[in-house]
């Protein structure tokens, strides 16, 4: 690889820059609403900045990770004096603000290196992300050296003493913004790449989002005692679910952020059911079972919803290369209908001729020739008409005669005759119902019917079969019963040429949409029935 190659292009420099932009003008509105997040000091329940500072370290390259630090570092030493002041709350020392930027940047530049390094996102590969249980390890592990560092300086500032509840505040805190936050920027960042279409409806749309704010409303409004404000917010995975099973990527990234910040807002505030939670401890108690139902609830729509987009497109492209393999299958059908139509008119337009005039000179030569000669001139004529009657069966079996402008009824009568004229194998037929069949489905309906008598002939050592059709406007079911031996149908690989006779059969009636279905029990004989759709005349 050249020095040149791992230079970055044009487009890579311009899109550092509009994530470095991005950055530098959204970090202070996304800081400050962290910040106003709650109304007491200490640990926010989320901390919004973190998601976009993430996202820095994910899309821009190592080089400019320096940068992303300075600026977090320089924001956090003009952002934190001024929110101290609107909150009346006293400014700390520089050393302090440092050292809160510090934590922050190890916070979110922690998951970071380690999702890349566990090879969870590659810049290389349009900013893929991979679904991996690896997610979990990354980003809990990623942020406890800034959780640690953050709890620290935030009960030195003031003054308490460190306990684990506030490491793990600050560890929650900051994963729940990443995974709440963090794919709605990617989206906005990247843009919103939706796998598949979605199924729901504007009813469902004006349903979820009445419900969330209803459970809001009802969360702010009444605030009854008999309300616990850990267990009742798990309503709140009723509308998560909807959204992740029937809705977009975007949408259900709006109604997690959504659900995410009014928690947090009415957990800040005191609000409604939170309305013992506006003090120190009432915080602390219960702002880690927040972060945690959050976390859990919020993750596990968007997971839900990714892999539920993922499945839906895959279903969407194995029907779109089913419907290509049917319309190959039936292609390949009709070339093979060709060829034998061909083929039956080369033989007998060809070697059909030749022996037809070998014949007439063998006559010819009969009436003059000697009585030893005459022997072998005998002989020859009946190897010639041999080898008509041969080559007449043959052009049947490739395309019979009349078929193009046969009726079923006619095509059915012509099969019994040839299979009793030629094997002595008797087939009883009848036709029910009416329907205007399509040629080719006419060709099918031959095709199939010959396919199963020739193994009833083969198979059930019994001399005759029943062959019945019933028609109607959508459909064509065609039976075929002997009372032969019959089989087992489970131990069917054994029965190596009527398992290649019915498998063969078997793919052209799926190619054409319809079912083949086998039942059989030794001693009992076989049936076998074939579905085939019938087109709708706006399709024919």
């Amino acid at each position: 690889m050249s020095w040149a190659e791992l230079l970055p292009t044009r487009d890579e420099r311009r899109f550092d820059r509009r994530i470095i932009w991005g950055s530098i003008l959204g970090y202070p509105l996304l800081y400050a609403l962290g910040y106003l997040s709650k109304s007491v000091p200490g640990p926010a329940a989320i901390w919004p900045s973190n998601a976009l500072a993430f996202a820095a370290f994910m899309l821009l390259p190592a080089r400019l990770w320096p940068l992303v630090a300075v600026g977090m570092v320089s924001w956090e030493i003009l952002t934190r004096p001024l929110l101290y002041w609107l909150t009346s709350q006293a400014l700390p020392s520089l050393a302090a603000i440092c050292s809160f930027g510090l934590a922050n940047i190890l916070t979110t530049a922690g998951p970071a290196l380690l999702a890349r390094g566990m090879r969870l996102f590659r810049r290389q590969e349009r900013f893929q992300f991979v679904v991996s249980p690896l997610w979990i390890i990354a980003l809990f592990a990623g942020v406890l050296p800034g959780a640690l560092l953050g709890a620290w300086s935030s009960a030195h500032t003031a003054g308490f003493s460190l306990t684990p509840a506030d490491i793990g505040l600050w560890a929650l805190a900051s994963v729940l913004t990443i995974v709440t936050l963090g794919p709605m920027l990617f989206g906005l960042i990247l843009g919103f790449s939706e796998p598949a279409p979605t199924p729901a409806q504007t009813w469902e749309r004006w349903t979820v989002a009445c419900f969330i704010v209803a459970l809001f409303l009802f969360f702010a409004v009444l605030p009854w005692a008999a309300v616990d404000p850990l267990m009742e917010p798990m309503l709140f995975a009723v509308p998560l679910t909807w959204l992740a099973l029937r809705f977009s990527r975007r949408a259900t990234n709006i109604g997690v952020v959504t659900v995410a910040a009014g928690v947090v807002f009415l957990a800040g505030y005191g609000v409604g059911i939170y309305r013992d939670v506006a003090s120190i401890d009432g915080w602390r108690n219960v702002v880690i079972s927040i972060d945690v139902f959050l976390v859990i609830g919020c993750g596990g729509a968007l997971l839900v919803n990714l892999m539920t987009l993922k499945q839906r497109a895959l279903l969407d492209e194995l029907a779109r290369e089913h419907a290509a393999l049917r319309d190959y299958a039936i292609a390949l059908g009709a070339a093979e209908e060709t060829a034998r139509r061909k083929t039956a008119a080369d033989l007998h337009d060809g070697i059909g001729q030749v022996l037809a005039g070998q014949s007439m000179t063998l006559a010819a030569m009969r009436a003059h020739a000697s009585q030893p000669l005459s022997v072998l001139l005998d002989e020859a004529a009946e190897a010639s008409r041999e080898a008509q009657e041969g080559l007449r069966v043959m052009i049947q079996d490739l395309s019979p005669p009349g078929l193009d402008n046969a009726s079923l009824s006619e095509t059915l009568r012509w099969l019994a005759d040839f299979f009793e004229g030629r094997f002595g194998f008797v087939v009883k037929w009848c036709v029910s119902g009416a329907a205007d069949l399509p040629r080719d489905r006419l060709r099918l309906i031959y095709r199939c019917t010959r396919e199963l008598l020739m193994n009833a002939r083969k198979h059930s050592q019994r001399q005759s079969a029943e062959v019945g059709v019933d028609l109607c406007a959508a459909m064509v079911e065609i039976t075929v019963v002997d009372e032969g031996i019959g089989f087992d149908v489970h131990h069917a690989a054994s029965f190596s040429g009527r398992r290649f006779g019915l498998a063969q059969l078997r793919e052209h009636v799926r190619a054409a949409g319809g079912t083949l279905d086998l039942d059989s029990i030794v001693g009992e004989g076989c049936r076998v029935t074939v579905r085939l759709p019938l087109p709708t005349p706006a399709a024919a």
